[in-house]
């Protein structure tokens, strides 16, 4: 029945500022960019290699009482060690003091996004 994962959206209070985080330090590219009936403003954005683009939604103001919340969006990559170092250089608020290596090998650490989204770093 299902495919795949489409798109995660994500709210954010500044879309210019999100777009160059998610562009400059993840390496996503903006694919469109819309304004909504309602006056969001949305971009997808999506890696080079494709797979599950990431939809940013500025000026959004329908979030109701039901509605449930993302705990975090993971991001694969081949080396976890540099991409530390890239954001934590960037001045990026990192969430661990450095990777942490899990029983099964897998690599990770935490940081959040310009909102204070929760973002994840992992290996496969």
């Amino acid at each position: 029945m299902i495919q795949a994962i489409h798109h995660v959206a994500v709210r954010v209070t500044d879309l210019e500022r999100s777009i160059a985080f998610y562009a400059d330090l993840l390496g996503f590219a903006v694919r469109t960019r819309t304004t909504l009936a309602s006056g969001a403003r949305i971009a997808f954005l999506a890696l080079p290699g494709g797979g599950c683009e990431l939809e940013l939604i500025a000026g959004l103001h329908d979030h109701h009482a039901g509605d449930g919340l993302v705990h975090h969006l993971a991001f694969l990559v081949e080396d976890v060690a540099g991409a530390f170092s890239r954001l934590r250089d960037a001045g990026v608020t990192l969430l661990d003091a450095a990777p942490e290596t899990l029983a099964s090998g897998r690599r990770l650490f935490s940081f959040r996004g310009p909102d204070g989204e929760w973002l994840q770093v992992t290996s496969a």
